[in-house]
């Protein structure tokens, strides 16, 4: 945090400086205001004016301007650094979230979003999202969800997080021109199927000829004596033949500006930030490629189609201007623009959406790569391809932002696929099952995990612990469990490793039923030839009988509470064996539920 600290106090030193120069440049306009106003009035309203108060009034106001774009420029920069520090800031304090993106799509049938609290509120999403578009926030999402199996993409993903982990500065600079995009939703992207003035000759010809009789109108004003009827005839024929070209091509005018999402300043924005990109030197091959984006395709430069794009687009505004009445009835001014944009747009259709994929992919990547920036102890796991499916030493859960936390030590070992975990109410199993699901998320982007030690097989993962009914399609609670218990075994039987987390199966039926359903499904797993490791918590200590029938494949663990000072109180460390303690009665007893 060292190196961010420095940064932000340069850059608050430097907003400072640009404070100062705001109000002197503010000034000073207000000033020179004063004095046109003084040279203008002597000149115009006093008698006897002299021609140089009418020179130094008009110099004046070229200054006046001039300055007006200086503080423009200012008033520019201190926006970016005002971001830049709440960016920074931002880094540094955000520890617990208040909010995050809810992504309002049901996530239920998701195979273990909704249980490892992933999207929503206090999820992990808005714990490690830094991103300022939705562009960069959708990604984000379909890494969280999506995870990868192959062991050279995670590696990739490692060294990429690495390398983007120690760019604090791009980082942020990356971020504050993301936020400058003022993005609020999708982005509609450029599709023109058919160029729209690919058969208009008219349109092509008007735009080269109207200029030309509109200039050589104006010219023989200069040059050649014409009486005044003639001239306005002149204009007014140019006038009448403009509006007729723009009232046939309207339609067409208006279609083209349709298919673009942003205005020119968006572009010049998007501008910044491929610029950004351009620019900087990576090294890790994964962050070159995603680059190289940038400056491929068939446009070769996104920085230098995009600035020409932005071009167009601030040219074609300016025919909404007051001024546009001239240039749009004399000069055709809308119409030309809109056909070099029609042009410039089909040009740039194919890689566009390259370039904003690839933008949103740094952007979510950045995130990634703050989370290991501000998790300096946190390591990057190695990836097996066999042997142990899972060994971890001093796992915590990432969300838990407390000064002390209780970490596990834990392993499944190569011939063990089921491991059932037993304890009394609060001692932590459905937290370790939550502290294990999530890591294994983070491990598959590539991110680092929060342990000491963490080695594992790559495997899709599947969780049931949060099954929930439906009133809306009559699915019961009972029901919805089966249907997510039939989607596991069918992922199994289509040859898809899995790590399987189970938070207490078969919850909506009675006892018996619920204990002999659930040692018949345990044992419909491992009769599976697909790999997999599932890690089971449960109330029912008759379950875990099960490993004396099968000691090779079923391990049992569980969390212990002892008695200190008249109270039942647990340390949250995971230990082997089956609970030999419960506690809902003692419980109910202390809250004055039941009689003591």
């Amino acid at each position: 945090m060292d190196k961010l600290n420095l940064l932000l106090s340069e850059k608050n030193n430097l907003l400072q400086k640009l404070k100062k120069k705001q109000t002197i440049l503010g000034w000073l306009r207000v000033g020179i205001f004063l004095l046109i106003i003084y040279f203008l009035f002597k000149y115009f309203v006093v008698e006897n004016g002299f021609q140089t108060d009418l020179y130094l009034g008009i110099f004046f106001v070229f200054i006046f301007f001039i300055l007006g774009y200086f503080l423009v420029k200012v008033k520019e920069q201190l926006l970016f650094c005002k971001n830049y520090l709440y960016i920074g800031n931002e880094i540094i304090t955000k520890t617990e979230f208040k909010t995050g993106l809810d992504f309002e799509e049901d996530i239920d049938p998701h195979p273990f979003a909704k249980d490892l609290d992933l999207l929503g509120k206090n999820s992990l999403f808005s714990a490690i999202s830094y991103c300022e578009t939705l562009l960069g926030k959708n990604k984000l999402r379909d890494f969280l969800l999506n995870l990868s199996v192959e062991k050279e993409t995670i590696i990739a993903k490692q060294k990429s997080l690495e390398e983007l982990s120690e760019k604090t500065d791009w980082n942020i600079q990356f971020l504050t021109l993301s936020k400058s995009l003022n993005i609020d939703g999708n982005i509609a992207l450029l599709e023109v199927k058919e160029p729209v003035f690919k058969m208009a000759t008219l349109a092509k010809a008007a735009i080269v000829l109207v200029p030309i009789l509109t200039l050589g109108t104006l010219l023989s004003l200069l040059f050649i004596e014409v009486s005044g009827l003639n001239i306005a005839l002149l204009f007014g024929g140019i006038f009448l033949a403009s509006r007729i070209i723009l009232m046939i091509y309207a339609q067409k005018i208006n279609s083209i500006s349709e298919t673009l999402s942003f205005d020119s300043t968006q572009y010049e924005q998007f501008l910044a930030v491929f610029s950004h990109i351009e620019k900087e030197n990576f090294k890790e091959e994964s962050n070159k490629n995603l680059q190289k984006k940038f400056t491929s395709g068939e446009s070769k430069s996104s920085r230098k189609e995009i600035e020409k794009l932005a071009r167009l687009l601030r040219n074609y505004e300016s025919g909404n201007s007051n001024i546009g009445l001239i240039l749009n009835n004399f000069f055709l001014w809308k119409l030309n623009f809109a056909q070099q944009i029609e042009k410039q747009s089909k040009k740039i259709e194919q890689d566009l959406p390259e370039w904003f994929d690839a933008f949103a992919e740094f952007e979510a990547l950045i995130s990634f790569g703050i989370f290991k920036f501000k998790n300096p102890k946190y390591i990057f796991p190695k990836i097996s391809e066999s042997g142990e499916k899972l060994k971890v030493e001093e796992i915590v859960h990432p969300l838990l932002f407390q000064e002390i936390v209780v970490s596990n030590d834990f392993e499944i070992v190569e011939k063990t696929e089921i491991s059932i975990i037993t304890g009394a109410n609060m001692t932590g199993k459905s937290t370790f099952l939550r502290t294990v699901g999530i890591n294994l998320v983070l491990a598959m982007n590539g991110c680092p995990v929060a342990a000491k030690e963490f080695s594992f097989i790559p495997m899709d993962l599947f969780t049931s612990m949060r099954t929930s009914d439906s009133l809306n399609d009559g699915t019961s609670y009972f029901n919805a469990e089966i249907l997510r218990l039939r989607n596991l075994v069918e992922n199994l039987e289509n040859g898809k490793p899995q790590f399987i987390i189970l938070d207490e199966i078969l919850k909506g039926t009675n006892s018996k039923d619920k204990l002999t359903g659930s040692e018949l499904f345990l044992e419909k797993l491992m009769k599976s030839k697909t790999l997999f490791s599932c890690l089971i918590a449960t109330h029912d200590l008759e379950l875990t009988k099960i490993e004396e029938k099968f000691p090779a494949k079923i391990k049992n663990y569980c969390f212990e509470l002892e008695q200190k000072n008249g109270e039942l109180e647990t340390d949250y460390k995971l230990q082997n064996g089956v609970t030999k303690s419960m506690n809902a009665i003692y419980l109910m007893k202390k809250f004055g539920i039941i009689e003591s």
